[in-house]
């Protein structure tokens, strides 16, 4: 990347700063920007025993090919010393395209030719390294406008042709449920086989209007502040897929996404009947009861992620000292 990219990127870009040993990205885990290291070395593991990895530093872009595909994370990215990088999210890239058309064509062009390499540099790095089958699901970040088209489509046929509900955002000429809250949510797809089985959308207390919803969510009843929570929006799964694999999936996507973004808290409504379950994975009621306009009637519930995310831990370690 030339010195006229870099001055363009750190023009719109956000600098964020990392200690020795802290992770800048979890295999599997889902982005919403790309990092430009600017000072520091980064350790890329790209296998579980830890005996692929490669070496990253100033100048150097990492993160690209989840938040260009949707997919997540392909390596563990760990600062090694202390490291500072730049944060290119979409809205710094949209920036860069309106204020300087000519450097942005330059950095998409980068990006895309950096894609296409680390992706057949990781295919020769791993093709002697035996990994467990992933099957034929796949849970992808909405970074396209057809993968949104594609969620919004899922969402009309499970709330209006599966359940029969109406809804005052549905378009039954499109097929589609399209709402305000998309132009600053985040949208998840689960595909088995290729084809798109569920959705689920987040939205951040900093960057959207929650209005109505804190009350009616019991926000400032809780000990979390709009900035640090999030609210689950949307929740639509395929009939066929419902109470399997695909609904934990799906929410696991949003945990590692919401929590590794700073977020604090997870807000979600559920029907009465599943209170209970959501109970089990460590939500709490926050407010009474309340009419959802396309689920009826909800009970609104919070999840602290950061106990969530350090239960999730202590069992994948007795998971895998039980396997060994």
């Amino acid at each position: 990347m030339d010195a006229a990219m870099m001055e363009a990127l750190e023009g719109v870009a956000r600098r964020v700063q990392f200690d020795d040993g802290t992770p800048l990205r979890l295999k599997g885990v889902f982005a919403s920007d790309i990092l430009l290291i600017t000072e520091g070395d980064v350790d890329c593991i790209l296998s579980e025993g830890n005996d692929i990895r490669l070496q990253v530093g100033p100048g150097d872009i990492v993160g690209e090919i989840g938040f260009l595909t949707g997919k997540g994370a392909n390596a563990t990215l760990r600062a090694v010393g202390p490291v500072s990088a730049l944060s290119i999210d979409g809205a710094a890239l949209g920036r860069l395209q309106q204020e300087s058309p000519a450097e942005a064509a330059q950095v998409l062009r980068h990006l895309a030719g950096l894609m296409r390499h680390r992706t057949e540099e990781n295919v020769d790095l791993l093709s002697d390294v035996d990994t467990e089958d992933a099957g034929t699901f796949e849970i992808l970040r909405c970074s396209t406008l057809d993968q949104q088209r594609t969620a919004q489509k899922v969402r009309y046929d499970v709330y209006c042709l599966e359940f029969g509900r109406t809804s005052p955002y549905a378009d039954t000429e499109e097929g589609t449920i399209i709402d305000d809250l998309d132009k600053s949510g985040t949208s998840f797809l689960a595909l088995h086989e290729g084809q798109p089985i569920g959705t689920v959308r987040v939205n951040l207390g900093r960057d959207s209007d929650f209005g109505p919803m804190i009350e009616i969510y019991g926000v400032n009843d809780t000990a979390f502040a709009v900035q640090d929570a999030s609210i689950i929006t949307k929740y639509a799964i395929r009939e066929a897929y419902r109470g399997g694999s695909a609904y934990i999936r799906l929410f696991a996507a949003i945990a590692g996404f919401v929590h590794s973004s700073g977020v604090k808290a997870i807000f979600i409504d559920c029907v009465p009947k599943l209170a209970r379950f959501y109970a089990t994975m460590g939500f709490e009621r926050t407010a009474p009861d309340f009419v959802h306009y396309e689920n009826g009637l909800s009970v609104p519930m919070v999840l602290d992620l950061d106990a969530y995310a350090a239960r999730m831990s202590f069992e994948e370690r007795i998971r895998r000292n039980r396997w060994r």
